[in-house]
């Protein structure tokens, strides 16, 4: 009595047969198809060319670094011919030296910014058994010397003023014996200080020391 359940047994395993049978045949048709089909050549394809690396936007643009200052000999600061046409005509040079003396008692940041300069060049010119002369000291100072500097120099009664990024403080002193005039060019790292016998010597000596400065440095913008 189980003969239709049995039947469908049997039909179920002739149709995985037959379904055996059929995909057997039909690989083998592909296999014999492919056996008798030309052989294309092969083509070969280019690898493909890497794409470029991209940029580095997180790298940062180096800072670029400010070329030393140089600061020329006392010929080249102030040459002896205009130290004579502005001076006198026996005018000598007396001292190059590459540190600046205290050259004041009554600024005490005069001497620090002196002591802590990077480079520096000090030159006296002067008559011959003679007490007149004056000086030129030029150097290389840190902006903090530079700032200190100017602030006591304004508080012991020089009279400043600030054009083009240059500060000039000067203070001139006349008793009964002579007239001495003291001038200070600040401009970022150069420090110029001129003592002179009077206001229009220490003008001279200071603006063509300033434009000899300029001219050994040409990136500077003073």
């Amino acid at each position: 009595m189980n003969s239709g359940r049995d039947d469908n047994s049997v039909l179920a395993v002739a149709q995985r047969r037959r379904m055996t049978a059929v995909a057997a045949s039909a690989l083998l048709f592909s296999v014999a198809l492919a056996g008798c089909a030309p052989v294309e050549p092969e083509v070969s394809v280019p690898a493909a060319s890497p794409s470029p690396a991209a940029p580095d936007s997180s790298s940062s643009t180096p800072i670029p670094t400010p070329e030393p200052l140089i600061i020329p000999g006392c010929d080249t600061l102030l040459p002896l011919s205009d130290a004579k046409n502005l001076f006198s005509p026996d005018t000598e040079i007396f001292t190059e030296d590459d540190i600046i003396p205290p050259l004041t008692d009554d600024v005490p940041e005069f001497a620090d910014a002196a002591s802590n300069a990077t480079i520096a060049k000090h030159c006296i010119w002067g008559l011959p058994r003679s007490d007149g002369g004056f000086n030129l000291a030029v150097a290389d100072i840190t902006e903090a010397d530079s700032a200190a500097l100017s602030t006591a120099l304004s508080e012991s009664g020089f009279v400043g003023a600030t054009e083009g990024g240059l500060t000039t403080l000067a203070r001139t002193a006349d008793n009964s014996l002579s007239v001495g005039s003291e001038l200070h060019y600040l401009a970022g790292d150069l420090w110029i200080y001129v003592n002179a016998t009077s206001a229009d010597l220490a003008v001279d000596v200071a603006d063509r020391g300033l434009e000899a400065m300029r001219t050994a440095n040409p990136t500077r913008t003073y």
